[in-house]
């Protein structure tokens, strides 16, 4: 009896698929987000540069809920990193489906950093790609 009660219970538990949960550190930045501005230092003063809003030649990048950083055509992003730091909260990106090819990726000598921080708030973010390096803006796009 207690073999088939263990037998029931090991068929019960291997039958439990996990559930899709986005985890709620990059939940708020899962979608399509638009570049915004750039910051550059004029006159040793570090202020926002605004870019072009013309939607053709738009940068744009997608976050999946496994933090996979795509194009904005859903392409691989040529030298992503592979965590993200996101208002303090490191998250590991570990891929749950395959990520599209670039073609554009094999033209490129990748030397990034492993970690992107991200500074999140509502539907903006800041991106810093290096500590004291370049700094961007990104706004959601709907």
């Amino acid at each position: 009896m207690k073999s088939f009660i263990f037998l029931l219970l090991i068929v019960a538990l291997g039958s439990c698929k996990p559930k899709a949960v986005v985890p709620e550190t990059i939940a708020p930045l899962v979608g399509k987000w638009r570049l915004d501005a750039y910051e550059t230092t004029v006159n040793g003063k570090k202020e926002w540069t605004l870019t072009s809003i013309n939607a053709s030649t738009a940068n744009y990048i997608q976050i999946r809920e496994d933090g996979v950083l795509l194009t904005g055509n859903g392409q691989e992003l040529c030298c992503a990193p592979s965590s993200l730091t996101i208002n303090g909260k490191r998250f590991e990106i570990i891929p749950k489906s395959a990520i599209p090819d670039n073609p554009m990726c094999a033209l490129v000598d990748c030397i990034g950093c492993a970690t992107w921080d991200i500074e999140w708030t509502a539907d903006t973010f800041v991106l810093s790609l290096c500590i004291n390096s370049s700094r961007s803006r990104y706004v959601r796009e709907n």
